[in-house]
């Protein structure tokens, strides 16, 4: 079976070991989220696709490609767990494709 994403907390990923929860206060948790202010000039906030795509953009720089390289060994396989809707833009998705993903391709999250 194809992981998935899943919503819920870390309670409802803790019973479970082929789910790990990836929300706000988990190792994997996006730093960036929607309403904060953007990296753009105006500096406006951010709506929850604008902030998954900066955590792609942010794993993809320098640093970020040692955090997506261990991301990806840790979460493959597995169900990924967060609190964001189902319906709506979420970390977790860049993260199952890079976890996901044949190593050759793991920096360029495919769509």
């Amino acid at each position: 079976m194809k992981p998935a994403r899943l919503h819920g907390t870390h309670r409802d990923a803790a019973y479970s070991a082929t789910c790990v929860y990836v929300g706000p206060r988990s190792p994997y948790a996006n730093p960036f989220a929607p309403g904060q202010r953007g990296p753009s000039p105006r500096g406006l906030p951010m709506d929850a696709a604008e902030a998954v795509d900066l955590f792609a953009a942010v794993l993809r720089g320098p640093v970020g490609r040692r955090y997506a390289a261990r991301f990806a060994r840790d979460l493959h396989g597995l169900n990924l767990m967060c609190t964001c809707p189902v319906q709506v833009p979420c970390h977790a998705d860049v993260l199952l494709r890079l976890a996901n993903t044949p190593t050759t391709v793991h920096l360029e999250f495919p769509q």
